[in-house]
């Protein structure tokens, strides 16, 4: 316990380096007012929700009138169930927000030297493999995506696995459960990775200890059967609803998985922000969302753990290979984790995903196999563990080189934009005009992936329903209502706005540029199933401006 809290304080101090100047804006920022803004806003609605309705804990805000909307993208359920009492203590969005996010760095980083401290027996192995894990290049080139970050309780699940193993123990196989859960919770994504991983990960030391007889195996079934059961009732509720969404929005098709498939090369592609290679000569392996360069370091102390060693008695180079191979039995299953992952962020570029693909119907959700360049690291960073350890052999000025190399290689330039924090006065003008009527729906204009996010993080301040969304899919009936916006304010264009039912029209005048929004008040105030409500101020990208407020009326269409 006293290791773990002083590496939670180191990757604390870490982290704040490497994000600077995140720490600095805690309640203010955030990378960008796209996919940020939405994960504020889950985070958010799992708080606002689960005292109020849990049993509709999916029907999100947001696409009204459609259902199980907070599972068209990450639902964030565990992260989001864990900091909801900030959230009831009065914390704003962006706070919340960031706390989670910049966890992802500290908390899997501790992880993961409490988890090779474990294997190795050596703390100061543990620190180099957290620095690994916490600090990929794959971490800053998805820094607006905080659904990415959310790895915390991933070398916490197989801490608790090799413990199951040594002990035998129920409570062991608790942990196990609950942590595997956790994982699958925080990032679906992740979750479905985490499967074939583990299998091969799992599987390949289970069979390892049998080999050396079933004595080292049969104590831990009970408890690897009550991981299982543990692990399957806490995800059943979330699969069941992304199921259930999957028939609004549909799936990936093949095409998209192998746009988003990765290549060998794009592990020597680092992300534009890394300040040492982002702008060098490896620039050229660089794709969007296939930049999974993991670090020179860490391969090669990843090499370092599986080079063979001699032993003494052998007949042969061969023998002595094999021998190597087998010493271990953590090191050379991580090993075969690595291959596996690997292959799979291949995606239609490998073997094994076209299988899952055709095969597991959750895989068809996935447009991006690259993302399993997360379990790559994973594994090179418990592999790294191994391979310092062999090298230092108890020197700390080689863990300390190492180390800071890899912060040297790791360190980018990090992009924050500011956010409001509070949302404009129009919406208090909505709560007034509706008075004690049941919540009210809501369509803001303009719509776009652009504008829609932040609509989402200003509803946390009211919680209205929203015509408006913003996700990983898109229903049918929202692209529709977008598509129709292009010839606004036209009867067409309302006719699809009003098949929604929205109650009120917001027209945010400070999210439209040029001369857009004073060339559409003319055509507006000659409706007459519009009745405006209010006009007030705002600051959006293209300065002062206002927002308009109109009450919609069903009673006469013109």
């Amino acid at each position: 316990m006293k290791y773990f809290a002083g590496t939670l304080l180191l990757f604390t101090a870490l982290t704040a380096a490497i994000t600077f100047p995140q720490f600095l804006h805690l309640t203010t920022a955030v990378h960008d007012d796209g996919d940020p803004l939405l994960n504020a806003w889950a985070l958010a609605w799992v708080a606002h929700q689960l005292p109020r309705a849990p049993a509709r804990l999916f029907d999100a805000n947001i696409f009204y009138p459609e259902r199980r909307t907070l599972a068209f993208s990450e639902t964030l359920l565990a992260p989001a169930t864990i900091v909801a009492p900030l959230h009831w203590l009065g914390a704003g969005p962006l706070l919340v927000y960031n706390i989670v996010f910049l966890s992802g760095f500290i908390v899997s980083g501790a992880g993961v030297a409490l988890l090779v401290r474990s294997l190795t027996g050596s703390g100061a192995a543990g620190i180099v493999s957290g620095i690994v894990f916490a600090f990929l290049p794959f971490r800053i080139d998805h820094y607006p995506h905080l659904q990415l970050q959310q790895t915390q309780c991933l070398p916490f699940a197989f801490w608790a696995f090799h413990r199951l193993l040594d002990s035998g123990r129920l409570r062991d196989g608790v942990l196990f459960g609950v942590f595997t859960a956790g994982q699958v919770l925080s990032c679906m994504y992740y979750g479905l990775f985490l499967v074939p991983y583990m299998i091969a990960v799992c599987g390949a030391i289970l069979v390892l200890r049998a080999r050396s007889g079933p004595h080292r195996v049969r104590p831990a079934l009970v408890p690897l059967l009550l991981a299982a059961a543990i692990a399957t009732v806490a995800v059943a509720p979330v699969g069941r609803a992304y199921m259930g969404a999957r028939r609004v929005v549909g799936e990936r098709s093949a095409e998209e998985a192998a746009n988003g498939s990765a290549t060998w090369g794009n592990y020597l592609g680092p992300p534009e922000a890394n300040l040492l290679y982002g702008d060098g000569v490896l620039k050229r392996f660089a794709e969007s969302e296939r930049r999974l360069f993991p670090g020179f370091i860490a391969m090669l102390l990843a090499i370092a753990a599986l080079w063979p060693r001699k032993h003494e008695n052998t007949k042969s180079e061969k023998e002595s290979f094999v021998l190597s191979w087998f010493r271990g039995d953590e090191r050379w299953a991580y090993a075969i984790g690595l291959i596996v992952a690997f292959d799979l962020s291949l995606g239609f570029n490998g073997v094994t995903y076209p299988l899952l693909y055709e095969y597991v119907l959750p895989f068809r959700s996935l447009r991006i196999p690259a993302r399993m360049g997360i379990m790559v690291g994973f594994s090179l960073a418990v592999l790294a563990g191994f391979g310092i350890e062999r090298l230092a052999r108890g020197r700390r000025a080689v863990v300390l080189a190492a180390a800071l190399l890899m912060l040297a290689e790791y360190a980018s330039k990090v992009d924050l934009q500011q956010i409001p924090t509070e949302p404009p006065e129009t919406y208090a003008d909505v709560t007034k005009d509706r008075g004690d009527s049941p919540r009210a729906v809501l369509f803001e204009f303009p719509t776009s992936a652009r504008d829609d996010p932040t609509y989402m993080y200003y509803s946390t301040f009211h919680w209205q329903y929203l015509v408006n969304g913003y996700s990983g899919f898109f229903p049918p009936s929202y692209n529709r209502v977008v598509v129709a916006m292009e010839r606004f304010p036209d009867q067409t264009s309302f006719d699809a706005i009003k098949s929604h039912g929205p109650r009120y029209l917001l027209v945010h005048g400070e999210r439209l540029f040029g001369g857009r929004y004073n060339d559409l008040l003319p055509e507006l105030a000659t409706r007459r199933d519009l009745t405006l409500i209010s006009r007030r101020p705002a600051v959006g990208p293209d300065g002062h401006k206002e927002i308009s407020l109109y009450r919609i009326s069903y009673a006469d269409a013109r």
